[in-house]
């Protein structure tokens, strides 16, 4: 790793730390990475580390050795403008959208950029502990009991204790139901007093329709307090040409091919531009 990768990254963990109010709550959210080793990088010490503690860091701050650039799109603009405003207001918002439509990168930007904003990115495989622990651990606390009803108050007083704070749940669709009912509850604690976003593809909104249809326990209560969703447009050509052309793609020859295999999915178009930098014979892996 050269010097210049180094300095991104340290220069990252500072917006991070700013962003998280210490250096105690950046490093009780970086996995890994210990208070000390926030102090002196930032301090400038870094002969200590070798070049997989940076890479560490720099994978839980934002930084992309390739250095992918955020490009503004159509739902991106969407996003943030409205995520915006309901962090201000302390607003409830749900997002859904096709697969590769932007909404995880455009909410770690605004994650990135703005404090008091916990984002976590959901697993199908997370049960409650684990849901409520990842939300602790990036509000910065490390040490909490594992008693789900405990957490959950300690979660609350925490995010109670802030200014405009808000609370991002991405790809929550993948939950199982015990982690999908714990919506009503951080709504219940958290009404008025912080914004709420979820996003995810459209079965989230499939999934609380049959799960009323069915009479499962507690959707109608989801359906009341997060059924007004915000729906996505499928990515556009345009979009799909702007964010390649922000990453250094220009032979309109290629720019057409990756905007015609990747089919408005983002993911893939990000693919196929890192393919067409290392493939001498462009060919386009999407």
């Amino acid at each position: 790793m050269n010097q210049k990768e180094k300095i991104a990254i340290v220069e990252l963990l500072r917006n991070y730390v700013e962003q998280k109010g210490s250096q105690n709550k950046a490093s009780a959210s970086l996995k890994g990475v210990s208070t000390a080793v926030v102090s002196h990088l930032l301090s400038g010490n870094w002969e200590p580390y070798s070049d997989d503690m940076f890479r560490r860091v720099g994978a839980q701050v934002g930084h992309n050795s390739k250095e992918w650039q955020f490009v503004d799109t159509t739902n991106s603009k969407t996003i943030l403008t409205r995520i915006d405003d309901a962090k201000t207001n302390h607003l409830v918002l749900s997002f859904i959208g096709n697969a590769g439509a932007g909404k995880s990168e455009a909410t770690k930007k605004f994650a990135s950029e703005n404090k008091n904003v916990f984002r976590v990115e959901c697993g199908q495989y997370w049960d409650r502990s684990f849901f409520l622990s990842e939300i602790l651990m990036q509000m910065g606390s490390k040490d909490f009991t594992p008693k789900i009803s405990h957490m959950m108050r300690d979660l609350v007083r925490k995010i109670k204790d802030l200014e405009n704070p808000q609370l991002i749940l991405d790809e929550i669709d993948k939950v199982p139901d015990d982690v999908f009912l714990f919506l009503i509850t951080l709504y219940n604690e958290l009404f008025k007093h912080c914004s709420i976003i979820i996003l995810g593809t459209h079965f989230l909104k499939k999934r609380i329709d049959d799960g009323i249809r069915l009479r499962k326990k507690g959707y109608e209560e989801i359906k009341s307090r997060y059924g007004s969703f915000i729906e996505l447009e499928d990515t556009s050509a345009s979009d799909v040409k702007l964010v390649a052309v922000g990453n250094g793609l220009n032979d309109e020859r290629l720019l057409n091919k990756v905007s015609m295999l990747s089919k408005g999915d983002l993911r893939k178009v990000y693919n196929a531009v890192i393919a067409s930098r290392i493939d001498e014979k462009d060919r386009l892996i999407v």
